[in-house]
Formats: structure tokens, C-alpha cells, sequence
């Protein structure tokens, strides 16, 4: 029988949960939602509360990482920030960019 919450919305299923579990890695989330009957949302909110990542995404970064990087910027190169940090190079140089951060520049 299918549960619904307060609000309505249809619980997932051990049967469901179990489906996307396994199909994640190799199918979209759009095939996913198609074959489980699940909005695309719904499929793609599930496996996020369930941590489900598509393999070879690198880790989000946390604030204290940002916080450390933002800090050694402009004393540092971005390969010893990497190294610090424990980033790969080109991903410390892509957040780097991304956040806007500019070495500072020397008064003559």
C-alpha cells in the first residue's frame, strides 16, 4: 500500500529507494525518474539526501577549506594551497577564479 506524509506527498518505497540506489551510477535522472515513475525532482531530491554522487565529482568544498584558501592567497602560490588544502592543483586554481580572488599588489 502507498504511504503518504501530511502533506500528501507519496513516502518511497524500500523497493524504490533500493532501485535508484542501483541505477544511479549508470543511468540520468530524467531514465530514472521514467522507470521508477518519479518526478524528476523527486528522484533527484532523494538521491541527494541519500548522498548519491555520480563518480568522479569531486567533494564540495567546506567553508573552512574556502576560508583557508582565501586566506593563503595572497601569500601563497596555488600549489602550495593545494598541497595544504589537499585539492589537486587545476581544482584550486578553478576556485580560485570562481571566488575572484586576486594577489595583492606590492606599493612602490
Amino acid at each position: 500500500m502507498v504511504k503518504k506524509n501530511k502533506s500528501g506527498w507519496i513516502a518511497w518505497s524500500e523497493h524504490e529507494v533500493e532501485l535508484l540506489k542501483r541505477l544511479f551510477q549508470q543511468n540520468s535522472v530524467r531514465e530514472i525518474s521514467e522507470q521508477i515513475g518519479r518526478p524528476f525532482n523527486s528522484v533527484q531530491q532523494r538521491a541527494y539526501k541519500l548522498g548519491l554522487r555520480k563518480q568522479g565529482l569531486a567533494p564540495v568544498w567546506s567553508k573552512k577549506e574556502l576560508s583557508l584558501l582565501r586566506r593563503l592567497y595572497p601569500t601563497r602560490t596555488a600549489g602550495q594551497i593545494a598541497e595544504q588544502i589537499g585539492r589537486t592543483m587545476p581544482a584550486t586554481m578553478a576556485r580560485i577564479f570562481r571566488l575572484g580572488l586576486r594577489k595583492r599588489k606590492l606599493k612602490a
